[in-house]
């Protein structure tokens, strides 16, 4: 049997929908997702263990200690997955080694930016003690958004690569695995038939589903194990959480979206914007219509010589 191929998504930064897409591609027996310690040199495997791995097929140590949950025989997979990796390392090994695809995720920049105000807003205060502004939360994620994917168009290949639309994603999951899936050449499995987190990775009991108090700011109904307690992914993912798609129009309702939205008009046109603002993902099925405006906004962005 074949080592795994290596692959990375890549996002802008967190809090983008990761963890929810990773733990998806988990549970396909073929794939094997990673911590996004793996290959970091940040106490288990090393950027060394990546290159050699590359160029031998050197299976590195304690290696199934770097896998997300369900946990799988890693040897048996047809890819490994690294885990928001910074593009200029991948930038760098797909040089040596071209066949590395990308998976990365894009979601409605109106959107994703609100996100950063509720999150770093509030990080910043209670880790630096200082309230930083809206504006200058918006010059960050600007700049923060706009360098990753002025550097995803220098290296975007459609054959290899792949956007993955959260919007589209969330709404219907069967869809876009099966592009992840048909991309990565694995066989189609239903969001139903994924391999499922049932047992605590302490002891092996069975868990059972508890209602808990989550990040101190909501209930959830949560996987729960009788020794070791609340069993939750990185960055408190929850397993089972039971989401709506109402959250994805939150922005909508916020009072400066006519300003913002605007601001997002002059950087990536208002078709683009529009397209969120009229919730086309959800009509545009085949997604023709968003790749096509993706398509288009990176090609102005990759600079030809």
């Amino acid at each position: 049997m074949a080592p795994p191929k290596i692959a990375a998504l890549i996002t802008a930064s967190g809090g983008i929908g990761s963890h929810f897409v990773l733990h998806k591609m988990q549970g396909h027996p073929d794939i094997c997702t990673l911590k996004e310690s793996a290959f970091r040199s940040m106490g288990g495997t090393t950027k060394r263990h990546l290159k050699k791995y590359l160029s031998d097929k050197s299976w590195p140590p304690h290696m199934s200690q770097e896998q997300l949950f369900p946990k799988k025989h890693m040897r048996s997979s047809q890819w490994m997955v690294l885990n928001k990796p910074p593009l200029k390392m991948i930038n760098y090994h797909r040089v040596f080694h071209p066949d590395i695809p990308i998976l990365y995720i894009f979601r409605n920049p109106v959107s994703f930016y609100y996100t950063w105000i509720n999150k770093w807003k509030e990080y910043g205060e209670r880790r630096y003690n200082r309230i930083v502004s809206d504006s200058e939360v918006f010059e960050w994620f600007k700049t923060t958004f706009m360098s990753s994917l002025f550097e995803l168009a220098q290296t975007f290949n459609s054959e290899t690569d792949h956007i993955i639309s959260f919007e589209h994603f969330f709404n219907d999951t069967d869809g876009e695995l099966g592009k992840i899936f048909d991309k990565l050449e694995v066989s189609p499995v239903k969001n139903k038939d994924l391999i499922q987190v049932d047992r605590c990775h302490q002891c092996g009991r069975h868990l059972y589903e508890k209602e808990i108090l989550v990040r101190g700011e909501r209930t959830e109904e949560v996987l729960h194990c009788t020794e070791h307690g609340k069993f939750l992914g990185p960055g408190e993912y929850n397993y089972i959480r039971k989401e709506n798609s109402s959250f994805l129009n939150k922005w909508k309702y916020k009072d400066d979206v006519v300003e913002i939205s605007k601001k997002f008009s002059n950087i990536f046109g208002l078709d683009l914007v529009s397209y969120y603002a009229d919730e086309e993902y959800l009509t545009d099925k085949d997604r023709s219509k968003l790749d096509q405006l993706i398509g288009n906004f990176l090609a102005g962005l990759k600079i030809e010589i």
